[in-house]
């Protein structure tokens, strides 16, 4: 199978909202001019396999503050790189998806793939994603829009220590919206164990609920995991994500990063480390707390996620290991119950069983 080539362009590195949790601490008028669009493009997307799949993902601050370049972007490729299968994708607030944006996007739905940064019920969202003047944002969003166009289309719920305490009504919510909930605890935060483990117990106890009595509902991202990788050790090649290896992120100035967790506008001066950064840096050290960690396959954390909270981006935050271990745990207890209720159980079954058994018996 050919590996997928992803090409991110911060297209802007402003964005109309201050959410209370967004690492990138360094937004600022910068826009990408098409001229420095244009110039990446043409020396990535020449390198590419015409039978590989290619995504172009468009990137903020907020995408759609940018409008006019996402446009000249779409038209040039599908000009100059028919030849290529090039799909786009981006995060989007929602806010300014308004006017002209739906229009160009219902034209373009089906290679445009959205996902909408939505933080659960109303109250949530808007203690959460708020405009520089405080308000929130949830009203100015054509929720509608966003699941008629993509059914099915992610919800990016991130989690902040606000709203822990409502994350189970946050994901039935997005369910039943219609969204696939992308639920995230925000990265960069203090998260203290000893105070918030016991909120994310009880509503990770409400979600166990809630998916054993509708066992046909996906899991949230949080909980969606193929827990059989416990069996498949971490070996000198295993890395987090794919930044810098099947990814690179290009901001507004043409400079290319790991990700946009590396860029300027989120750690300033400090990107400079990281620009044309050698992917086998991330590479595990030998003091790397993850490397022998049976559950290192499932956890969520990242490069970047480690850089914001401790500094390394070799040392997870240990607060943050705490907290997935629970959901490491949470998702055990719900695919239990969901396999135990079939006839007949295959050997991925079985296996998942066997997995299941291990995390029960070591995390508590």
């Amino acid at each position: 199978m050919l590996n997928q080539e992803r090409i991110m362009l911060l297209v802007t590195e402003n964005c109309n909202l201050n959410c209370v949790y967004c690492y990138e601490h360094q937004k600022n008028s910068k826009v990408m001019s098409f001229s420095m669009a244009k110039d990446i493009l043409d020396k990535q997307l020449s390198k590419c396999d015409p039978k590989a799949p290619v995504v172009i993902e468009v990137f903020g601050g907020e995408a759609f503050a940018n409008f006019k370049l996402i446009k000249e972007i779409e038209e040039y490729v599908s000009s100059q790189y028919s030849h290529l299968h090039v799909m786009y994708e981006t995060t989007t607030n929602g806010t300014l998806v308004h006017g002209e944006v739906p229009e160009w996007l219902l034209e373009h739905k089906d290679q445009f793939f959205i996902a909408l940064s939505l933080d659960g019920t109303k109250e949530m969202h808007d203690v959460n994603r708020i405009y520089k003047n405080g308000i929130g944002s949830y009203d100015n969003i054509d929720i509608e829009f966003f699941a008629k166009t993509w059914p099915g289309c992610p919800a990016k719920m991130t989690v902040s220590k606000n709203t822990l305490s409502h994350l189970a009504e946050g994901v039935k919510y997005l369910d039943g919206l219609g969204f696939k909930c992308d639920a995230t605890l925000s990265i960069g935060v203090d998260w203290d164990a000893s105070k918030y483990v016991p909120v994310l117990i009880e509503e990770l106890n409400k979600l166990v609920d809630y998916y054993v009595e509708n066992d046909s509902i996906p899991l949230c991202t949080m909980l969606n995991m193929d827990l059989r990788l416990i069996f498949t050790p971490a070996d000198d090649d295993y890395r987090f994500c794919g930044a810098g290896l099947d990814m690179t992120c290009f901001d507004t100035a043409g400079n290319a990063y790991p990700c946009q967790g590396f860029a300027p506008v989120s750690i300033g001066d400090g990107a400079e480390e990281y620009c044309n950064f050698d992917e086998k840096k991330f590479r595990f050290t030998d003091d790397n707390p993850c490397k022998n960690c049976p559950w290192v396959r499932l956890c969520p954390n990242c490069y970047a996620a480690n850089l914001q909270s401790t500094g390394n981006i070799q040392q997870i935050d240990p607060n943050l290991c705490e907290l997935y271990k629970l959901c490491i745990l949470a998702s055990a207890k719900i695919q239990c119950n969901r396999i135990l209720k079939k006839s007949d159980l295959s050997r991925d079954d079985q296996l998942t069983l066997k997995a299941i058994s291990i995390i029960q018996k070591r995390i508590q």
